[in-house]
């Protein structure tokens, strides 16, 4: 993919911060479904600034573009969901949940080490 690194690696423990599963449910909930957008564009911008990837943010919120941004997403969080990139991508386009789960708990577990 364009700007991508070779090996994804956490280059900034501090970009990292914990976020409650259960409140972004909710949020979604309350939202009608418009919280995900945020959260994908959030968790880009915390893996561009955490990880050596080169990751495009601001795609995360247009419709059918953030393709592109999920597989940013999927490769840079590898080094924290220890999962490889293809899996979490699938996913992200067949059954988002399970992929926001892995990338959000390990975005935590990075949070929680630093």
């Amino acid at each position: 993919m364009v700007g991508m690194s070779a090996t994804p690696k956490i280059t900034d423990k501090s970009a990292f911060s914990e976020s409650s599963l259960l409140l972004q449910v909710v949020f979604t909930v309350f939202t009608l479904g418009l919280y995900p957008v945020y959260w994908t564009y959030k968790t880009a911008k915390t893996l561009d600034r955490g990880t050596n990837q080169n990751l495009t943010p601001i795609l995360a919120i247009i419709p059918l573009v953030n393709i592109i941004s999920f597989w940013q997403i999927s490769e840079a969080a590898e080094p924290v969901t220890e999962k490889d990139a293809m899996p979490v991508f699938l996913l992200f386009l067949f059954f988002g949940i399970i992929s926001w789960y892995w990338v959000q708990s390990g975005i935590n577990s990075v949070a929680a080490q630093s």
